[in-house]
């Protein structure tokens, strides 16, 4: 039997209409899942940033005080593990239970700054409790009461943690932090445009998670970091040469 063209293209008109609702649904999906994809990767900066700004935390009492690199937090002198201690104290959770005394200094018990070294540094730091600090910031510890004494107003020219970089092998955190020196703003360039500050100087702060956060282990100059002993060194050694060859000639 013929078939009409009537009846083909009626044929053509049924075939066309699911092929089409086919590649709509497919556009439909391609379109979901570009955007589901892309709240996914903001998503994911999103918890990068808020990392960072964690980890920024943790390591701002050292930051502040631009510590030597140690291969271990019992390297550390003990007079930095109280400086180090306190000022982690001072931003903790407890801040804001601290009282002052009679002639206006701030009083931290001694337990307190325990609790911040451990959880700072891990358990096995144990810190030398005593009076340390120089004639513009003094810290007086007071032995019969465990209490430390702070000035009222202290104030501090110190580095402000950036971190730049969290690279992840097991339980170790590799943190890359710049070290922002006191009173550097955000810079403007000749468009109007706002940039970061730069860093003085880059650190690689290597911690440990543990059950009660994170502690941090280590602390080192990173591998495309010059030392600045090395450096100083080569700098004498060349201008000796230099000296050497003026000499001679």
């Amino acid at each position: 039997m013929q078939i009409t063209q009537p009846n083909k293209n009626r044929r053509k008109r049924r075939y066309a209409a699911p092929i089409g609702g086919l590649f709509i649904g497919l556009a439909v999906f391609g379109v979901i899942t570009v955007v589901y994809l892309c709240f996914r990767l903001t998503g994911q900066i999103l918890d990068n940033s808020q990392e960072k700004r964690m980890f920024e935390n943790l390591v701002r009492p050292l930051v502040m005080f631009d510590p030597a690199p140690f291969e271990q937090p019992t390297d550390i002198a003990p007079d930095n593990l109280l400086m180090y201690s306190m000022w982690s104290t001072l931003m903790g959770e407890k801040q804001a239970s601290y009282t002052y005394g009679e002639t206006g200094e701030l009083m931290v018990p001694a337990s307190d700054l325990d609790v911040a070294a451990a959880k700072l540094f891990g358990p096995d730091v144990t810190l030398e409790h005593k009076s340390f600090g120089d004639y513009e910031t003094p810290y007086f510890y007071d032995a019969d009461t465990g209490i430390y004494r702070l000035p009222a107003n202290l104030q501090l020219n110190v580095y402000s943690p950036e971190v730049e970089s969290v690279e992840r092998e097991g339980e170790l955190f590799e943190i890359r932090v710049g070290y922002i020196p006191s009173g550097v703003s955000w810079q403007t360039d000749f468009s109007g445009g706002q940039g970061r500050p730069e860093p003085e100087k880059i650190m690689n702060y290597i911690m440990r998670q543990t059950d009660n956060g994170y502690s941090v282990v280590k602390l080192q100059y990173p591998e495309d970091a010059v030392d600045p002993a090395q450096a100083y060194a080569q700098q004498q050694a060349q201008l000796a040469q230099q000296q050497a060859q003026q000499a001679a000639g």
